[in-house]
């Protein structure tokens, strides 16, 4: 049997098992049926479309038609399995970038460039990094802080614009191929995160990262403002910063890799921090950093990381909009 028609009956599998498991924890625990009618009404959904993604993909590995002709109906199977049961989702997001009927074109080959003197990327870096570290510390009124986050949007959109101009003609161009790439390497993260996250919970005992959890917290005041920061504005800023700028200087893959997870990570936790074991959480930070290097490495193409960044606090923020105003 084909690997791909293992993957599904897998999926499938992982699928039930969550249903049953979900529903016989719910009966011993008097919590299936909730208080709140719409709840009660979305996870009847839930588990109807489980069920029905489940029998779909086990038809399909029955069937004889070429699994191309199925390949949008698995992906939105998957989207459905991904929410309640992420290995499961993980696994129908691959079948389906693997069946697509389309040929392949290979990633165009784009070359990093200096197109400004060496001295005004390094300017650039330094002046941004002091605003994100140091604006929390100067008391401002929020009016202002949003202005000099909106100085330094401006900033780098000037300064990289070059780059901007180039990459945005070849992402459009090469979406496709682009998207097959980002979309493979934002399931490995996600997978080598959930690992990492799960490993550090069970080794100090602490949920999230304080950073994360003033996220949340923000969200539930200004759930419009944060949300744009997180889907438009964090990826284009982050991106041209820790990707764009710190690649002009270092030519070393494994070396970018490493310096631009890192710092990414840092800069994510060292500012707000609570407690030492919580600094473990550079870890994951990092290696979100590791694996967006690791793209901007392949691709040269800034865009390719907006959109891989977009992809990973979209769903973020989707998430954070079903624990306060949906599941709550």
């Amino acid at each position: 049997m084909e690997k791909n028609k293992v993957l599904l009956i897998i999926a499938s599998i992982f699928t039930l098992l969550y249903v049953m498991g979900s529903v016989m924890l719910g009966i011993v625990t008097n919590t299936l049926v909730s208080d709140n009618l719409y709840i009660n009404i979305i996870n009847i959904v839930l588990y109807v479309l489980l069920i029905i993604g489940s029998i779909f993909f086990i038809y399909v590995v029955n069937s004889k038609k070429d699994m191309g002709k199925f390949r949008t109906p698995i992906l939105l199977f998957s989207i459905v399995m991904f929410i309640n049961n992420i290995i499961a989702g993980i696994l129908g997001f691959v079948v389906s970038s693997r069946i697509n009927t389309r040929k392949k074109r290979p990633l165009p080959k784009l070359d990093i460039k200096m197109n400004r003197k060496w001295y005004i990327y390094l300017f650039s870096f330094i002046l941004c990094i002091g605003i994100i570290f140091g604006a929390p510390y100067l008391h401002l009124d929020k009016i202002y802080k949003y202005l000099l986050y909106v100085f330094m949007f401006i900033l780098l959109f000037v300064v990289f614009y070059k780059d901007l101009k180039r990459d945005i003609k070849y992402f459009f161009k090469y979406f496709r191929e682009y998207n097959s790439y980002v979309f493979k390497m934002y399931l490995f993260s996600l997978l080598f995160l959930l690992i990492i996250t799960v490993a550090i919970r069970l080794t100090v005992n602490i949920d999230t990262s304080t950073n994360q959890a003033e996220l949340a917290k923000q969200f539930k005041d200004t759930p419009i403002l944060i949300g744009l920061l997180s889907i438009i504005y964090a990826p284009f800023v982050e991106e041209i910063l820790f990707r764009g700028i710190i690649r002009k200087f270092i030519d070393n893959k494994y070396l970018f890799i490493i310096v631009s997870g890192l710092l990414f990570g840092v800069a994510h936790v060292i500012d707000d921090f609570k407690s030492i074991g919580e600094l473990l959480y550079i870890l994951v930070y990092g290696s979100l950093g590791c694996f967006l290097a690791a793209v901007y490495n392949k691709t040269n193409n800034i865009f390719t990381n907006m959109y891989f960044h977009f992809i990973q606090n979209t769903l973020a923020v989707i998430g954070l909009i079903l624990l306060n105003y949906i599941l709550h």
